[in-house]
């Protein structure tokens, strides 16, 4: 009887003890994962701050180059100078800065009249993309829908456009992409607009943006050469894209002194700049500043948008995670 007994304890006791282990390791895993998502949560925070510490960077950068070159912003000054990098504790962190005046603001689109001496009754703004979307292969039918269709998306009114009909050509059908009726706040929605597939949005991501301003105003000492179908756009059928961009390598390496200078030359005499003349500008108050940090295991990517306000620039604007952005 008592070695049964004694054998009935011994169970016991090991049973006690498996159930000690089971719960000590689960504990264990417990405290394992909560550390690590702690230790996740730190990186991320000490990665966000590095990302604000370039973002003072950038907008010291611009700073100085706006104030040794008051009147104009070209692509010889530091701030364009490719992408930078600095090695941290544990990682790196990349930055680029992009001219927000050197592409087409989507949120321009119903800016303005038609201009001197041009037929059509469309805005300035309007002609300009259809053209860009023309000169990037896009047929001529299904660049003015598109057209119509990005005007509609972003008016304020429910009435038909020129070329469009507002919610009655989406119909029930596409109730999610109903227009918007307000500017857009990120480039992604461009997917949403009516005839832009994925492909046709890869390909406009080089020459479109999205300001919190529904004015057209385009650097002309930014643009890059790979920009040429854009450049060409401004002047609607006036200039094809060969010849926007030979215009765009004979350029001074400091850049046009002024839109003046610009529309001075012998190339353009017989084009009607009649429009063009009030979009063209050789400063900039808008930045787009990209930012990558890697920071041990955590990546953190972030877009800032800077603006001049007086003789400084401040950040307007954050939109942490990047998805499609242009190239420079």
């Amino acid at each position: 009887m008592k070695r049964r007994q004694r054998g009935v304890a011994l169970l016991v006791v090991l049973l006690i003890l498996a159930l000690m282990v089971t719960m000590s390791t689960t504990i264990a895993e417990r405290n394992g994962r909560a550390w690590q998502r702690t230790m996740a949560q730190v990186e991320r925070l000490r990665a966000k701050w590095y990302a604000r510490s370039a973002e003072s960077l950038a907008a010291k950068i611009l700073q100085r180059d706006a104030s040794g070159s008051p009147n104009k912003m070209d692509l010889a000054q530091k701030w364009a100078q490719g992408p930078r990098r600095f090695t941290i504790d544990d990682g790196e962190v990349s930055g680029l800065i992009v001219d927000g005046q050197a592409c087409f603001n989507l949120n321009a689109i119903n800016q303005g009249g038609a201009g001197e001496g041009r037929q059509s009754t469309l805005p300035y703004s309007r002609q300009v993309f259809r053209q860009l979307l023309i000169n990037l292969g896009e047929g001529a039918l299904r660049a003015t829908q598109i057209t119509a269709a990005l005007s509609d998306w972003i008016d304020s009114d429910n009435a038909p456009g020129i070329e469009g009909s507002e919610d009655a050509r989406d119909g029930p059908q596409s109730a999610p992409y109903l227009p918007a009726h307000q500017p857009m706040q990120d480039i992604s929605e461009l997917r949403t607009v009516s005839g832009v597939d994925a492909e046709l949005y890869r390909r406009l991501l080089p020459y479109v943006c999205v300001l919190p301003v529904q004015t057209l105003s385009i650097n002309i000492n930014t643009l890059s050469e790979s920009q040429s179908p854009l450049f060409a756009a401004l002047f609607v059928g006036e200039l094809d894209p060969a010849g926007a961009m030979k215009l765009l390598q004979q350029r001074p390496h400091g850049g046009w002194n002024s839109t003046t200078a610009f529309l001075a030359q012998e190339a353009l005499k017989d084009r009607d700049t009649s429009a063009i003349k009030y979009v063209l500008t050789v400063k900039s108050d808008l930045f787009f500043a990209d930012f990558n940090v890697q920071v041990g295991d955590i990546h953190y990517s972030q877009r800032s948008l800077l603006s001049k306000s007086g003789h400084r620039f401040q950040v307007i604007r954050r939109q942490p995670g990047l998805s499609m952005l242009r190239e420079p």
